[in-house]
Order: structure tokens, then sequence, then C-alpha cells
């Protein structure tokens, strides 16, 4: 039996990640054992540096002016179980930087130890999104889009029987906030006329968001806009040839009118002067 010197005692977190979505709040674990009461310990909770303050818990009272500005007004230390050596540390509006590993320590006296404790955060995107075009040489070109992931999610193109379609290309960013926007893209000859899968899945979550497309139907639907925008153009070209020929008709016929007045005039000035 292991026996545990005056005062000494082990810090306990979960094994396991504990895994929060973007937005929600979160909890942390931390306990000592053996089981003894923590008011009056010196308790924090750092990141990867010790000056890396997210909560400071010092002389029976919370130091909220030792955290972080990323953590200010942003953390809660759950004392409800401090009597049994139980804290947690609740994290509110879960963001993206939150993710990663905290070190959550005791102090009694000059006895020290810690354990880490790992927080994945996670966030489902939007539902795919795609865009077709057609080319003169009659491949297609489908891209897939989705914005708001987090971590990285994966992506897969799958055919109608469920098979692997490698992509042509996959792009991933990263906006200011940390969520990932993904796009990525097939370019399929004529002969591929087939139903196609966008599949983008969170691996944290095990979660995923797909969406179908019937490249035949994508591509009626494209060659049906070329046609109307052509059918369209020539419209116009027509009206406008309509309006050009009546401007010139009409321009034509008051002309005629013009030099048939001055040759009536002229003569009626000629049969005066003979008369005269």
């Amino acid at each position: 039996m292991y026996l545990y010197p005056e005062r000494a005692f082990q810090v306990h977190g979960p094994q396991e990640p504990v895994v929060a979505t973007l937005g929600s709040e979160t909890e942390l674990p931390c306990s000592l054992l053996p089981t003894q009461n923590v008011k009056n310990m010196k308790i924090s909770w750092t990141r990867s540096l010790p000056s890396q303050v997210v909560h400071l818990y010092e002389d029976g009272s919370d130091k909220p002016e030792e955290a972080m500005e990323e953590y200010l007004g942003r953390t809660e230390l759950v004392k409800n179980f401090m009597d049994k050596g139980i804290v947690l540390l609740r994290i509110l509006s879960v963001q993206p930087s939150d993710n990663g590993q905290y070190r959550c320590a005791f102090q009694d006296g000059s006895f020290y130890s810690g354990a880490v404790i790992e927080l994945k955060v996670a966030a489902l995107g939007s539902h795919p999104q795609f865009h077709v075009e057609v080319f003169e040489s009659r491949q297609t070109q489908v891209v897939c889009k989705s914005e708001g992931w987090f971590p990285q999610p994966k992506v897969q193109w799958m055919d109608s029987e469920g098979g692997e379609i490698p992509a042509e290309f996959e792009t991933h960013t990263q906006d200011n906030g940390g969520l990932f926007h993904v796009t990525t893209s097939l370019l399929l000859k004529e002969a591929s006329r087939k139903n196609l899968t966008c599949s983008i899945w969170n691996p944290v979550l095990n979660q995923k968001k797909e969406e179908q497309l019937s490249i035949a139907v994508a591509e009626s639907n494209s060659m049906t806009l070329i046609i109307m925008s052509i059918l369209a153009a020539l419209t116009l070209l027509v009206l406008l040839t309509s309006i050009a020929t009546g401007l010139y008709l009409n321009n034509s016929l008051k002309n005629r009118h013009k030099t048939r007045n001055k040759i009536k005039i002229s003569k009626v000035s000629a049969q005066r002067k003979s008369h005269q």
C-alpha cells in the first residue's frame, strides 16, 4: 500500500480529452488524491507556460486580474466540491483559441502538484454548396464549398456507388476567428455522368455534412443558361437592328420629302418668272 507523506497529494484530471462545441460552455475537472479540503490552497489554471494564467484562486478568493486578457470574464471556478478535493474550471463562450492543453495545479505550503487536461474545440460548418461550369471541351467542373469548421475538416468526393473520387484540388483557409473554410473541385469528362456526393467530416465530433448533385441535371441546367443567354443576345441584336433600320428608313423618307418640296418650290418660282 502506498503511503502519502504528510500534506502530500496527487492531482488527477480526465484521461480522455474534454470536447466542447464552439460558443458553448465547458468544464475542466481536477481532483486530489487522497481526498482533502482545498479551500485554503492556491489553485491555478495555465496554458503551455506558467505565465499564461487562465484562472487563479489564492487566499480563499479568485484573482481575475491575474488572468490573460482573452480569458477575462470567461472563466469561473466551481467551488461546490472543494471540501472533497474537487474543482472545475468553467470556460464560457468557447472559442477556437481555447483548443489545446491546460495545466491544473494545487499548492499547499511548499508542496505543489499538477495535471494536464486537453480541451478539444469543435464546430460543424455550413452545408456544402455546389458550383457547376461546363466548358466548350464538354468537360464539367464541379466545385464544392463549405465554411465555419473547426478543426480542419476532412473532405471526400463519392460517386453513386459510394466509391471515393480523387479531388482535382482542395484548399483550406482560416478566417480571423480561427474557423476553417474548404473548397474542393472535380473535373469530369463528358462520359462521366454520375450522381456525386460532397462529404465534409469533423474528426473530433465524428459528424459530417454532405450534399448530393446530379451531374446530368447540372449540365442540362448549365447548357440551358448558355442557350438562354445566346437567345437573349440574338433577340437584342435583332431588336437593335430593327431600330436602326427604322431610323434609317425614317430619315430617308424625310430627305425625299424635303427634296420633293424643293423641286416644287423651284417649279413654282420658274412659272411666276415666265408670267412676268
